[in-house]
């Protein structure tokens, strides 16, 4: 039988050609059954449907954030905004408390809402899981679109490093 690329690890072509790929740069944030919030950043979203308002984010099975996510089934989809790497880099980085010292709020559901960074949050409540290799892909409904203040722009990320468009 001839080994598939599914079969295969990742190389360093397969890396080199996904950094090529130039993703806005969010953060997924829930809160546990207790009120402790936890998130992480990814750019692995897209908006899946409009009718209905569907998101797609791809999550590491070995995520911390991941059971909470399947046991509480609520998220929120913090987009940020252009001077928001600070915040990317803290909810990329496991040895860190990412909440401490950082404004938030929270929504429907005690989810955390990191609107001062964000253009958008959407509250979500996740529908689906998808099994993708060593991922899960979480789609969820989004019940409400909440304007952040992080003002105009997006935070991106290609090449490996951040950019931002639209300022």
């Amino acid at each position: 039988m001839t080994a598939t690329t599914a079969d295969r690890p990742a190389t360093g072509g397969f890396l080199d050609a996904m950094a090529a790929l130039a993703g806005g740069v969010c953060v997924v944030t829930t809160a546990a059954a207790d009120g402790t919030p936890a998130g992480f950043t990814s750019t692995a979203v897209m908006s899946l449907s409009r009718a209905p308002q569907l998101i797609a984010i791809g999550v590491q099975r070995g995520s911390r954030t991941l059971p909470l996510l399947q046991d509480g089934g609520r998220l929120a989809l913090n987009i940020l905004a252009v001077d928001g790497e600070s915040v990317s880099r803290r909810f990329a980085d496991p040895a860190v408390d990412r909440f401490a010292g950082l404004e938030w709020t929270t929504g429907e559901g005690g989810v955390p809402l990191l609107l001062a960074q964000s253009t958008y949050a959407a509250l979500c409540r996740v529908r689906e899981e998808v099994a993708a290799g060593d991922h899960l892909l979480l789609i969820a409904d989004v019940d409400e679109i909440i304007p952040g203040h992080g003002g105009a722009g997006a935070l991106v990320h290609h090449a490996r490093r951040y950019h931002g468009i639209g300022a």
